[in-house]
C-alpha cells in the first residue's frame, strides 16, 4: 500500500538535505578565507621585494607600489562633455543649476566645489540622468558624440553621498508614496552586506557586475587590485558590521563603498562628497587612493566640500559653482588661483597668505571676501565674469584643450644599464645567466631582504626562472615591467591572457572608442540572465544565514517555548465533543504565524537599500528574492516540524504528526509572506509592530471561530481572505474527519463546521496538500509581485 505521506517524507529530507548544504558550503567558506588570506600576503610580499630591486638599482625611478592584475577598464579615453546644463525643479519652477558648459577628460580627478545651495549634486545627477526630481536642458557629449552617461550606465560607478541624503523618487503613484517614507532613513550609512566581509562584499559585485563568463581568475585579480587600491588588505576578512554590531571603521566602510563600483571596473567613476563624515587624514588616503585609478585610464568625478590643501592639490581639473547653479570657474586646478587675481576680469581677489585655496574660494564665492581693487563686485557677477573670461579666450585661440601628456615609464636601456653595473660590482660582470643561488647573493649585494619561501616561489615564477636560472634579458624585462601600471610578468604566458581579457582590452584599444559601439556590445552592460545571477545570489545568502546562526537560534528557541505554553493549553480539547476544540485550534496557528511572519521579515525589509543598489547595477528582481527565499525556506520548515513536535507532546494532540505539520506548515508558509509585504510597505522601525498587529487580526479576529460561524457579506469576505482561515479550517475539518465524523461534533460547533465548509469550498476542495502547495505559491506571486513595483523605484535610487 503506498504511503500517503510519501510527500511530507521527500520534503523532510530536502530539509535536511538543505541544511547540510548550507552548513558544509559555511565550512569550505571559511577554509577559502585562510587561503585566500595567505595567497594575498603572498601576493603583497612579492610585490613589495621587486618594488626593492627596482629602487636598488635606480632609486631615483617611480615604481608604483601595486600593479594592477585585473582592472582592464571595459572603455578606455572617455571625455565628458557639457553644453548649458540646467536643472529647473518641478515643484517651483526655480533654476537651481544654469548654463554650466566644459569637459571632463580621461586620466585625471575632476573636483566640483561650491557653497551649500550651489548645486553640485544636482549637477552630478543632471550628468547621469538622475535629476528626476527636475527638468534638465542642455546636452550632453561622450567622446563628442551626443549622448548622456546615463546610456553607459554599465560603463559608470556611482558612489552617493550617504549622510542625510534622501532618495528622489517618484511619488505620481500611490504606491511611490510608501518607498518615499522608507527612504528617509535608509541613505544614513554607506550602502554594504553587514553580514559579509570586505572581500565578499568586493567578490559578489565583481561576479555580478562583469560580464557572464569572466573567468573565476580575472575575478580574483579584479578583487585583488580593489583590495590593494582601496587599502583594505589588512581588514578583507573582517565583516563590515553595523550600529549595533560594530565591524570595520567608517573611513574603510566608505572604502568598501568604492570598492563596490570599482569591481565593475568602471570607466567613469562619479562620487558624491566621498569625504563626508571622515576626519582629515582620513579623506586624504581615499582621495589619494581614488587618484592611483587614473593611471589605468579612469574618469573620475567628485563632488567635494572645502578640502584641506594637501587633498586639494591632489585634483587635476575643478569645476567651481557659484550661486544659482552657475559656472565661476572650470579648468585646471592650479590655475584657479591665479585666475581669481587677474586685473582685466575685474577681479582682483587677493589671497591672505597662509590661507587654505579651497576655503578662501568657498568665502569668494560667497561673498565673504571684500575685493580692495573692486568693491562692486558682487558674488552673483563672478559667473558673468568667467563667461566673459572664456568668449575673450576663444576669440584669441589661447584655450588649452586636451589632457596633458601622459609620463611614460622609464626607458629599458636605463634599467638595462643599471642592472650591468650592478652585476659588475657584485661579482657577477660576466656571468649572463643566473642561478637561484647567486640571485640571492645578488639580493644581499642589494641589501633587499629575500622574502619568505612561498613569496619567493611566486616570484621565481613571475621573474620566469627555467629550470632554476634566469638571463640577463628576462631580469631587465621584468624590472622594466615595474613601471607600468599592469602588471606584466614575464611568467605570463600567452595562454594566461584570457579572451575575457582580451575583449577587455580591445574595446579600449584605441585612444577613443565609438560609444555607439559600447551600447551594442554584448560583452559589455548585459544584464545577467537569471540561471547566471540565481546561483550566484544563493551563496551569497548561504553565507549570510550561517553567520546569523545567533539569531536564528533564538527564534527558535522562542517558537519552541511558544509551542509548550499553547500546546499545554489544548490537552484533552482537541477532540470533536469538546466545543473548545475549534477555539484551541485557532490560538494554537497563532504563534507559528506570527512568529514566521516577523521572524521573516529581514529577508527583504532589512536591506531594501541593498535590493535598490544592485537591481541599478543589473541584478535581476527574481533572482534576488527567490535567492533569499531559498535560503529563508529552510528555516521556516524547520521551526514547523519543531513547533509540531513539542505542541503535540504538550498537547498530547489525538491523530497523526502529518496532519498537524501540514496545517501549521500553510500557515507559517503564509504568515511569512505577509511578513515580507509588510517589510516593503512600513518602515523598518515600524514593520515589527504592523506585522504583528496584522497576523494577530487576521488570525485571531477574522479567523476566531465564532466569527466564521456567523460569517455573513463582508466578514465573510474578510474571512475568505486571512490564511489562517484556511489553515485552521482544513484543521478543524480534517480531525473530524479522522475522529467519526460529523456526528461527533459538539451540538453548539455544528454553525463552526458549517462556516469553515462554507467559505472553504468556495475553492472547491478541503485537501490539505493542495492548499499547502497554493499558499507557497500565492505568498511567493504575491512577493515577486511586490518586488516587481518596486523596480521602477530602484532605477531612481542610487546605483
Amino acid at each position: 500500500m503506498a504511503d500517503p505521506f510519501l510527500w511530507e517524507h521527500c520534503v523532510l529530507g530536502f530539509t535536511l538535505l538543505g541544511y547540510a548544504v548550507l552548513s558544509i558550503n559555511a565550512y569550505i567558506n571559511r577554509r577559502k578565507r585562510l587561503r585566500l588570506s595567505e595567497q594575498s600576503k603572498t601576493m603583497s610580499e612579492c610585490e613589495k621585494c621587486s618594488v626593492e630591486i627596482a629602487n636598488s638599482l635606480l632609486p631615483d625611478v617611480k615604481v608604483p607600489d601595486y600593479r594592477f592584475k585585473g582592472m582592464h577598464l571595459k572603455m578606455s579615453g572617455i571625455r565628458i562633455g557639457f553644453d548649458h546644463l540646467g536643472v529647473k525643479l518641478k515643484s517651483t519652477g526655480r533654476t537651481i543649476l544654469e548654463g554650466v558648459s566644459g569637459e571632463f577628460r580621461p586620466k585625471r580627478v575632476a573636483a566640483i566645489m561650491g557653497p551649500s545651495g550651489a548645486g553640485k549634486t544636482t549637477f552630478l545627477n543632471a550628468l547621469c540622468g538622475r535629476a528626476t526630481y527636475g527638468t534638465t536642458s542642455g546636452s550632453i557629449r561622450i567622446n563628442g558624440q551626443s549622448s548622456s552617461i546615463a546610456e553607459i550606465k554599465q560603463l559608470r560607478g556611482f558612489v552617493p553621498q550617504d549622510r542625510g541624503k534622501t532618495a528622489s523618487v517618484c511619488l505620481d503613484e500611490a504606491f511611490h508614496v510608501s518607498v518615499y517614507f522608507c527612504w528617509l532613513n535608509v541613505l544614513w550609512d554607506d550602502i554594504v552586506h553587514e553580514h559579509l566581509t570586505v572581500r565578499e562584499q568586493l567578490y559578489y559585485s565583481a561576479r555580478l557586475r562583469n560580464a557572464e563568463g569572466t573567468p573565476p581568475a580575472m575575478i580574483n585579480n579584479i578583487v585583488e587590485d580593489v583590495l590593494n587600491v582601496m587599502q583594505l588588505l589588512d581588514v578583507q576578512h573582517s565583516l563590515v558590521g553595523d550600529v549595533e554590531k560594530r565591524g570595520i571603521s567608517g573611513g574603510q566602510r566608505k572604502r568598501v563603498n568604492i570598492g563596490l563600483e570599482l569591481a565593475a571596473r568602471p570607466t567613469i567613476l562619479m562620487l558624491d562628497e566621498p569625504t563626508s563624515g571622515l576626519d582629515a587624514s582620513t579623506a586624504l588616503e581615499i582621495i589619494r587612493s581614488v587618484k592611483r585609478l587614473t593611471a589605468i585610464g579612469m574618469t573620475v568625478v567628485m563632488v567635494v566640500h572645502q578640502p584641506r590643501y594637501s587633498l586639494f592639490t591632489l585634483f587635476d581639473d575643478l569645476l567651481l559653482l557659484g550661486l544659482g547653479g552657475r559656472t565661476v570657474y572650470l579648468g585646471k586646478s592650479e590655475g584657479a588661483l591665479p585666475y581669481f587675481g587677474l586685473l582685466d576680469c575685474k577681479l582682483g581677489f587677493e589671497m591672505p597668505l597662509h590661507e587654505n585655496p579651497a576655503d578662501w574660494f568657498m568665502d569668494v564665492i560667497s561673498g565673504k571676501v571684500r575685493n580692495e581693487k573692486n568693491p562692486t563686485l558682487q558674488p552673483r557677477k563672478l559667473a558673468d565674469a568667467w563667461a566673459e573670461f572664456m568668449t575673450n579666450l576663444f576669440d584669441s585661440g589661447d584655450l588649452e584643450l586636451g589632457p596633458d601628456a601622459a609620463e611614460g615609464p622609464m626607458d629599458r636601456f636605463a634599467f638595462t644599464k643599471a642592472l650591468d653595473a650592478k652585476l659588475f660590482s657584485a661579482g657577477f660582470g660576466e656571468n649572463d645567466v643566473l642561478s637561484q643561488e647567486q640571485f640571492v647573493d645578488f639580493l644581499d649585494f642589494l641589501k633587499v631582504k629575500k622574502p619568505t619561501p612561498a613569496a619567493w616561489e611566486c616570484l621565481m615564477e613571475r621573474m620566469d626562472f627555467q629550470d632554476g636560472f634566469i638571463t640577463r634579458p628576462r631580469l631587465t624585462s621584468f624590472l622594466h615591467a615595474l613601471t607600468f601600471s599592469f602588471s606584466q610578468d614575464a611568467g605570463k604566458s600567452e595562454g594566461d591572457f584570457t579572451s575575457s581579457e582580451a575583449s577587455s582590452i580591445s574595446i579600449g584599444s584605441s585612444k577613443e572608442s565609438s560609444v555607439s559601439g559600447i551600447l551594442t556590445s554584448k560583452k559589455i552592460g548585459r544584464r545577467g540572465r537569471f540561471l547566471i545571477q540565481y546561483p550566484i545570489l544563493l551563496h551569497q545568502n548561504s553565507i549570510r544565514w550561517a553567520r546569523d546562526w545567533k539569531h536564528k537560534l533564538i527564534s527558535t528557541g522562542l517558537i519552541m517555548f511558544a509551542a509548550a505554553v499553547f500546546g499545554g493549553q489544548c490537552r484533552e480539547k482537541l477532540i470533536p465533543e469538546n466545543i473548545l476544540c475549534p477555539l484551541k485550534i485557532n490560538i494554537s496557528h497563532l504563534p507559528i504565524g506570527t512568529l514566521s511572519g516577523i521572524a521573516c521579515l529581514h529577508i527583504f525589509g532589512s536591506d531594501r537599500p541593498l535590493f535598490w543598489r544592485e537591481s541599478a547595477s543589473g541584478v535581476g528582481v527574481t533572482a534576488f528574492y527567490l535567492a533569499r527565499v531559498t535560503v529563508s525556506l529552510f528555516d521556516v520548515l524547520v521551526w514547523c516540524y519543531l513547533y509540531t513536535i513539542v505542541w503535540m507532546i504538550f498537547a498530547e494532540a489525538p491523530c497523526s504528526y502529518w496532519m498537524w505539520l501540514i496545517a501549521f506548515r500553510m500557515t507559517a508558509v503564509s504568515a511569512s509572506g505577509v511578513g515580507v509585504f509588510m517589510s516593503t510597505l512600513v518602515p523598518k522601525q515600524n514593520s515589527t509592530l504592523a506585522t504583528a498587529v496584522l497576523l494577530l487580526v487576521m488570525g485571531g479576529a477574522l479567523s476566531e471561530p465564532q466569527v466564521i460561524a456567523e460569517a455573513e457579506g463582508l466578514s465573510s469576505a474578510l474571512a475568505f481572505l486571512s490564511p489562517f482561515t484556511w489553515s485552521q479550517g482544513e484543521n478543524y475539518l480534517a480531525l473530524i474527519e479522522v475522529s467519526g465524523g460529523e456526528e461527533a461534533v459538539d451540538f453548539y460547533a455544528v454553525m463552526i463546521v458549517d462556516g469553515y465548509k462554507k467559505i472553504l469550498l468556495c475553492l472547491g476542495g478541503s485537501d490539505l496538500g493542495y492548499l499547502t502547495l497554493a499558499y507557497i505559491f500565492c505568498g511567493g506571486a504575491i512577493r515577486c509581485r511586490l518586488l516587481l513595483q518596486t523596480e521602477d523605484c530602484a532605477q531612481n535610487a542610487p546605483s
